[in-house]
């Protein structure tokens, strides 16, 4: 035993020194990673409001529908500024959902089989993770309260350097509040209950402001004074720094509690939580979240009884699109959409116009391109599917086709009829109108069609390949030509909303015409060589 004490003193190893220079490679690693994640996302971040700025400040031009004659709405009875504060609200409830979806105390899958089972203190384990969910709750809140203030600037056309600057320190604040509640919720395990109150707290604000237009178009003083009162505050420095004082002390407490609560949180929780945030990433990376916007188990169970009545008589084929349809609540995305347009259009002044006519379409296009996309999916991606139905798979596909050409005419008529009759669109031009309703309903098919079949992209091998920027734009335009498809195909329709007396040359006809073709070939059965057979 001396013997072995004195080789291994004079050889001078140390298994202590050793264990201890390992830990500190690791903790250095550790702390570079999430440096390097950090410093990737805010980067993303910073470039994504860049292109944001642009963006937002369009679109306030096409809503207010600035140098174009709109009608009067006589039930408007706000304005887009006074319903700025809404977004804030809204925002905040949207953020602190969304935390409680991600964990937001989280613990990625290698470090939980490793750690989380080893009868250690994983306090260093856990404090670690508090930090990066408040980090991430206070960035998410900045980012959005930076959105929120081009919007506002956008409407006022004023900047106030000082008031921007106390605002963005305000949002930060919340956004630290936010994150600790979320962690508390998640402390007790009550994330499910939360997320149902914070969705009927959405219904209760719709309700608040059903009535406010009750009471503002039977123009109630009082009604009318607090709304003005409110857009007035907002623009004012001292909201804001009594705003910061209240969150700054409620940010230090908060804070506290979630440290003390953060030992209580399960493993079990850990685990599960990484493996949504792991999800979300992947949703992000891959451009695609299908896989993150799936119905929950009892969402799905609520469904399926109403959705097998209405479907029960349907053909196999037909009942499969009908129940994806009702059972993951793409049509509640829809409808949602359609009502909110013409709530906007109707009680807010200045939006009403033919400008906003042609942002709707474009946005209804986008969301049909994705939602049916989700619907039709396992028609043309899973070939397994023609054993299981006794169909072909060309019959499957001229299905999925047909399926995602009705619902897009029904949605799209059913905007162009809500805009004819607040007076938004002439439909005069009636059979044009119905012309273009079909490129447009065959486009979005197409559309669709196209994004259905996209297989996973392994955005790092795409991007790291590409040897210049050119390559880079093509490899992202490659990806948005399913969307840039559909908007193609309505370009008619966005030439009646514009110009409803002018007539549509020949050559736009034919162009959109063409990126109908992916939905006809389906339509008319001239399918590819793989099918014929």
């Amino acid at each position: 035993m001396n013997d072995s004490e004195g080789l291994v003193g004079a050889s001078g190893f140390d298994p202590k020194q050793l264990i201890l220079r390992a830990k500190r490679r690791r903790n250095f690693s550790e702390r570079f990673d999430s440096f390097s994640d950090a410093y990737v996302w805010v980067l993303a971040a910073l470039v994504a409001l860049a292109y944001l700025f642009s963006a937002i400040f369009g679109l306030i031009f096409a809503l207010l529908g600035q140098g174009v004659a709109h009608p009067k709405m006589p039930i408007a009875v706000w304005s887009l500024q006074e319903l700025s504060p809404i977004l804030l609200v809204l925002a905040a409830i949207w953020l602190l959902r969304l935390l409680l979806h991600l964990g937001p105390v989280a613990v990625n899958a290698a470090t939980a089989d490793w750690w989380l089972p080893l009868p250690l203190s994983s306090a260093s384990l856990r404090a670690r993770a508090l930090r990066k969910a408040l980090l991430f709750g206070m960035l998410a809140s900045a980012f959005a309260g930076v959105l929120w203030l081009i919007v506002l600037y956008g409407l006022t056309g004023a900047f106030d350097p000082l008031l921007a600057g106390c605002a963005l320190a305000c949002f930060v604040l919340a956004g630290l509040l936010l994150a600790n509640a979320g962690v508390i919720v998640q402390s007790f395990g009550l994330q499910s209950p939360a997320q149902r109150w914070f969705g009927r707290s959405v219904m209760a604000i719709i309700a608040v402001l059903a009535v406010s237009w009750g009471l503002l178009a039977a123009e109630n003083q009082w009604t009318m004074s607090a709304v003005q009162g409110v857009a007035a505050s907002i623009l004012q420095l001292r909201t804001w720094t009594y705003a910061s004082a209240i969150l700054l002390p409620l940010g230090i407490i908060g804070t506290w509690w979630a440290m003390q609560r953060n030992r209580h949180i399960g493993s079990r929780s850990l685990r599960s939580s990484g493996e949504k945030q792991q999800l979300a990433l992947g949703t992000l990376m891959q451009a695609d979240g299908r896989a993150a916007t799936g119905p929950s188990a009892v969402a799905i169970g609520r469904r399926r009884r109403h959705g097998t009545l209405i479907a029960a008589r349907l053909p196999v084929i037909w009942r499969i699109l009908a129940l994806r349809l009702m059972r993951a609540g793409y049509w509640r995305t829809t409808a949602g959409y359609l009502l909110l347009v013409m709530a906007l259009a109707a009680a807010v002044d200045q939006v009403a116009n033919p400008l906003s006519a042609v942002v709707f379409y474009a946005a209804l296009g986008v969301l049909l391109a994705l939602n049916l996309s989700g619907v039709i999916a396992p028609l043309l991606t899973q070939p397994q599917l023609t054993q299981h139905l006794g169909q072909s798979a060309a019959r499957l596909s001229q299905t999925a086709a047909l399926f995602a050409v009705l619902y897009s005419a029904v949605a799209l008529s059913a905007l162009t009829g809500g805009l004819g009759l607040l007076g938004i669109v002439d439909l005069s031009r009636f059979w044009l109108w119905c012309a273009a309703l079909v490129i447009g309903a065959l486009g979005s098919a197409a559309a669709s069609l196209g994004h259905a079949q996209r297989k996973e992209r392994d955005w790092e091998s795409l991007l790291g390949s590409a040897t210049s920027e050119a390559t880079i734009g093509f490899v992202l335009f490659s990806e948005l030509s399913t969307l840039v498809r559909a908007m193609a195909t309505f370009a008619p329709m966005f030439s009646l909303a514009l110009s409803p007396s002018t007539e549509i040359a020949w050559p736009l006809w034919v162009i959109s015409s063409v990126f109908t073709v992916p939905a006809l070939r389906l339509l008319v059965g001239e399918f590819p060589r793989r099918s014929r057979g």
